[in-house]
Formats: structure tokens, C-alpha cells, sequence
């Protein structure tokens, strides 16, 4: 695994969007082992937004598949609107949902099930795309 540069590591703030209990928990482990801050777990649509706008992550992993009202394809994009940038987790594989997925412009996308590898060299490639902002 790649070196990490640690004040990008240590002051970056990860929201995780995600309604399957395991998965955040899984989420939010990994974020911690890697020296990332979680600065909150979101199960809907409005818990998300209201967590970005009082805790102002840098970066969020959204759940494509996010049950209710709004999916995760509507929640990123309202959190891009925030300034944070996205990460999509997805177990779908069909194409329209991957074109509304990429749409929003995301960071990345990543595949579940997913491991700390793949988490880890996505939070990487996120912080080096937002710091050529």
C-alpha cells in the first residue's frame, strides 16, 4: 500500500452515506484505521445533508442504492452543491444507473463488496484530485 501524506490523512473529514449497518460499520473502521476522521454516519437523504452542512466533510462515501425519498445519486449531488466531494459505493452494475452516477461528477466509484485496499487507494486518488483543485 502507497504512503499516505499525513496532514491530508489527519485533518481530512469523511462522511459515510450508507443504509446497511455493516457496511458503514465496515466504512467507518477502515476510515479510522487509515487515519481518516468519519465525522458522521447518514442512513437517509435528510440525515446526510444536515451532517455536510454542520460538520463540513471534505470528502463522502454515498451508497447509490440509498432507500427512501432520495437515493444516493440525489443526495451527492446535493452535497456537491455543498462543496464535498463524492465517492459512490454501488452494487449495481447496469449502465443507466452508472450514467446517472457519473453525471454527478464523483471522485470515484467504487464496487461492493469493497476492502481497505480499494477504500484506501480511493481516499488517496480523492485527496490528490482535490488538492489540483
Amino acid at each position: 500500500m502507497s504512503d499516505f501524506t499525513p496532514e491530508l490523512r489527519d485533518g481530512a473529514r469523511v462522511l459515510i452515506v450508507e443504509d446497511e449497518a455493516l457496511v458503514a460499520f465496515y466504512l467507518e473502521d477502515t476510515l479510522d484505521e487509515l487515519g481518516y476522521q468519519c465525522c458522521g454516519v447518514a442512513d437517509s437523504a435528510e440525515e446526510a445533508i444536515s451532517l455536510a452542512e454542520t460538520q463540513r466533510p471534505a470528502l463522502a462515501f454515498v451508497d447509490v442504492g440509498l432507500r427512501g425519498s432520495r437515493d444516493g445519486i440525489a443526495v451527492a449531488s446535493e452535497l456537491a452543491d455543498l462543496g464535498v466531494a463524492v465517492v459512490f459505493l454501488t452494487g449495481a452494475s447496469d449502465m443507466e444507473t452508472r450514467r446517472r452516477a457519473e453525471a454527478v461528477r464523483p471522485h470515484g466509484i467504487l464496487s461492493k463488496p469493497c476492502n481497505q485496499r480499494d477504500i484506501a487507494l480511493m481516499l488517496e486518488s480523492a485527496q490528490r484530485a482535490l488538492l489540483e483543485q
